[in-house]
C-alpha cells in the first residue's frame, strides 16, 4: 500500500507542476496579447478551470503530507491516549465530510454535463466540476490509509 501512495504522490506532483506551469503561461500570454491589442478571453476561463483541478489535487497532497492547518499547540499538550482518540475522531469526522462533498460533487458534475463555458464552447462545466469528486475521493483514500496506519501503530 505504501508503494501505491508513493506512485500517486509522484503523479500528483507532476500533474500539479504541469497545471501550474500551464496556468501561469496562459495568464502571461493573455496579458501580453491584451497589452498589444489582441485580447483572447478564453485563456482566463481555461486558467480558472485548471486552477480548480490544481486546488483539489494539491489538497490531497497536502493531506498526505499532513500540511493542512491544525491545532497542534493544544493537541500536543494532551496525554497520549486522549490525543490518539481525538486524532481518530477528527480523521473520521473529516472523512464523513469528504464523503458527503464527494457525493454532492458527483451530483453537481452530472447536473452540469450539458452546460459549456461561454468562451470555451468545447469545454463542459462538468469537466471542471469533476475535480471536486475526484479530489475528495483521493482525500478519502488518503485519510483511510492514515487512519489504518494510526490504528496499526497504536495496536
Amino acid at each position: 500500500m505504501k508503494r501505491l501512495f508513493e506512485i500517486i504522490d509522484i503523479i500528483e506532483v507532476k500533474v500539479c507542476q504541469f497545471l501550474l506551469a500551464l496556468i501561469v503561461s496562459l495568464v502571461f500570454f493573455s496579458a501580453l496579447l491584451r497589452y498589444i491589442g489582441y485580447p483572447i478571453n478564453w485563456t482566463n476561463a481555461l486558467a480558472s478551470g485548471l486552477f480548480v483541478w490544481l486546488i483539489y489535487i494539491g489538497a490531497d497532497r497536502a493531506l498526505r503530507k499532513r500540511r493542512h492547518i491544525g491545532m497542534g499547540f493544544f493537541i500536543e499538550r494532551l496525554p497520549d491516549k486522549p490525543r490518539f482518540i481525538l486524532s481518530i475522531v477528527t480523521d473520521i469526522s473529516i472523512l464523513m465530510f469528504l464523503i458527503y462533498v464527494c457525493y454532492l460533487g458527483i451530483k453537481m458534475t452530472t447536473a452540469n454535463t450539458g452546460r459549456v463555458f461561454e468562451e470555451l464552447f468545447f469545454l463542459s462545466y462538468a469537466v471542471v466540476i469533476a475535480a471536486i469528486p475526484v479530489g475528495t475521493f483521493l482525500m478519502c483514500f488518503t485519510l483511510l490509509y492514515q487512519i489504518a496506519l494510526k490504528l496499526k501503530h497504536r495496536g
